[in-house]
C-alpha cells in the first residue's frame, strides 16, 4: 500500500481517533473568543495575500516567504504529536526530536505549496465561531481570477495565554486527520525509523532540482 492510500473505512476510523485526540483537554488551554480568533486569522490571511500579490518576488521566493510566515501561527510541535498519537510514546527521545524537525519542514512545505498555487486577489473570512470549551474555528477562502475559490479553515486554541492553530483544513481535508492515517500506516509497517525515512524522502523530492 502506498504512503498516501487509505480505505474509506480506515479514513473514517482515523477521523474519529484524530478528533478524539484534538478535542482532549490540554493543560493551560482555554477556548479563544471568536473575535480574537478571527482577528488572528485575518492578520495571517492579509500577510499571505501580500506575499502572493508581491510582483517583486520570484515564485520560489514567494514559497519561502509563505513557509516562514506559516511557522508562526501554527503550533507545529503540538500538531506533530497529535498526528503521531500513541506512536509518540514508543519513539526514543532522539527519534522524537528528529520527527519534530522533519514534520515541521514537511508540513510547512505542503501547506505553503497549496497556497502558492493561488495568486489570490481576495481573502475572505466567512465565519468564526467557538466550537467547545477549548477551540474556535475560523472559515476562510482565497478567491482568484484563475482558479476556483480555495477553502482554508483554521482550528485555534489558546495555550498558556497564546493563540495558536492546532489544525488547518484545506478544501475540507484536515492536516491532522489525513496525516495521522498515513503516518500510522507507515509506523505499523516500518516502525518509527521507516516514517523518518519517508519524511526525509518526501522533503527531498519537494525541493527544486
Amino acid at each position: 500500500m502506498s504512503f498516501a492510500r487509505w480505505t474509506r473505512r480506515g479514513l473514517a476510523g482515523a477521523l474519529l481517533l484524530a478528533l478524539a485526540v484534538v478535542l482532549a483537554p490540554v493543560p493551560g488551554a482555554a477556548a479563544p473568543a471568536a473575535a480574537d480568533a478571527e482577528a488572528m486569522v485575518r492578520n495571517v490571511g492579509d500577510d499571505v495575500l501580500a506575499i502572493l500579490k508581491d510582483e517583486s518576488l520570484t515564485s520560489d521566493q514567494k514559497l519561502e516567504h509563505l513557509i516562514d510566515l506559516l511557522e508562526g501561527p501554527i503550533d507545529l510541535d503540538l500538531v506533530a504529536r497529535l498526528i503521531l498519537g500513541r506512536h509518540w510514546r514508543t519513539a526514543t527521545p532522539e527519534q522524537q526530536a528528529e520527527y519534530l524537525d522533519l514534520f515541521r519542514a514537511y508540513a510547512l512545505d505542503s501547506l505553503a505549496s497549496k497556497l502558492h498555487l493561488y495568486q489570490g486577489q481576495v481573502y475572505e473570512i466567512t465565519s468564526a465561531k467557538v466550537l467547545n470549551e477549548r477551540d474556535a474555528l475560523v472559515t476562510t477562502r482565497i478567491v482568484s481570477d484563475s482558479r476556483p475559490p480555495l477553502s482554508v479553515d483554521w482550528r485555534l486554541r489558546e495555550v498558556d495565554g497564546e493563540l495558536v492553530a492546532i489544525d488547518v483544513i484545506v478544501e475540507n481535508v484536515s492536516m491532522i486527520v489525513t496525516q495521522r492515517s498515513e503516518f500510522s500506516s507507515v509506523v505499523e509497517r516500518q516502525g518509527i525509523d521507516g516514517l523518518l525515512a519517508e519524511l526525509r524522502q518526501r522533503i527531498e523530492s519537494n525541493r527544486p532540482a
